[in-house]
């Protein structure tokens, strides 16, 4: 199309600017897909969603996004609407397309989460893509390898190693809350999101469960299922805590008596 027919069409209301050559055809209402396509497109050559916008495409993360992502080979001029990352040196097979739109692969995109995820919240993210059967170990040590001297590359090493100890990770920012308290008291830590006897615990030390209740255990359904489970670890040998968002929040004091008074055992559980 000429710059002509262009012009013509947006004073028609045909064309909606986005970016610089990007158009929105009919009205500005995109899908959060085509909002990504759009702010790749505008990123230019070798232009590929990335960081936390790559992972709720690869839909391996439940965190929302503040900004698109844009994960670029070389320095761009920077446009509003999305954030430009610069990678020099991009591998092509740390690439991939998902829905047409060209996206980091999952194990690259697990690396790139080491910036604003810590061990236990991007284990969860491995335990997502499992599920969802898009998580290769082999290809991701083979990112890890190609992203020599990431700052924080060991966060991803600390995730790997909490999924190979059979815990899918913090599913929530509250469960994150509780290990950090754990840990800073200097009490071994547990291990997060793991079944006993057919059973999630949000934590488990050997013998000990312990469950952080959020907002939804206030529902009776919920608060009935919740019985049902603690009696039955009960039954087999378990002693089975359980804390509120405000017992962690407002009453960590209370939280760390609790568990200190089990006598947890002195190795580190996961």
């Amino acid at each position: 199309m000429s710059s002509a027919t262009i012009a013509n069409w947006v004073r028609a209301g045909r064309l909606h600017p986005l970016y610089r050559g990007v158009f929105a055809y009919g009205h500005r209402a995109l899908s959060r897909e085509g909002n990504w396509i759009a702010a790749v497109l505008a990123a230019g050559d070798g232009a590929a969603l990335g960081g936390l916008s790559s992972a709720l495409l690869h839909e391996i993360t439940r965190w929302r996004e503040r900004e698109i992502e844009v994960i670029v080979p070389k320095q761009r001029r920077a446009q509003a609407g999305f954030r430009l990352r610069t990678c020099r040196n991009l591998d092509p097979r740390d690439l991939t397309v998902v829905k047409g739109i060209a996206v980091t692969t999952v194990a690259r995109t697990l690396v790139d989460l080491t910036e604003v995820m810590e061990a236990d919240e991007l284990a969860f993210a491995i335990h997502e893509a499992v599920y969802r059967n898009r998580f290769d170990l082999d290809a991701t040590v083979a990112a890890m390898k190609r992203a020599n001297g990431r700052r924080r590359i060991k966060v991803l090493e600390g995730a790997l190693r909490i999924h190979l100890s059979g815990s899918s990770g913090s599913r929530s920012r509250l469960e994150r809350r509780f290990r950090q308290l754990i840990v800073g008291a200097g009490l071994p830590q547990p291990r997060i999101n793991v079944i006993i006897n057919g059973f999630e615990v949000d934590a488990y030390w050997p013998g000990l469960c312990v469950e952080i209740d959020g907002p939804g255990h206030r529902r009776a359904r919920t608060q009935a299922d919740d019985r049902i489970r603690d009696a039955a670890l009960r039954a087999a040998g378990y002693t089975v805590i359980r804390f509120t968002e405000d017992d962690v929040d407002f009453r960590p004091e209370k939280v760390l008596a609790e568990i200190a008074a089990q006598e947890l055992p002195a190795r580190v559980a996961g």
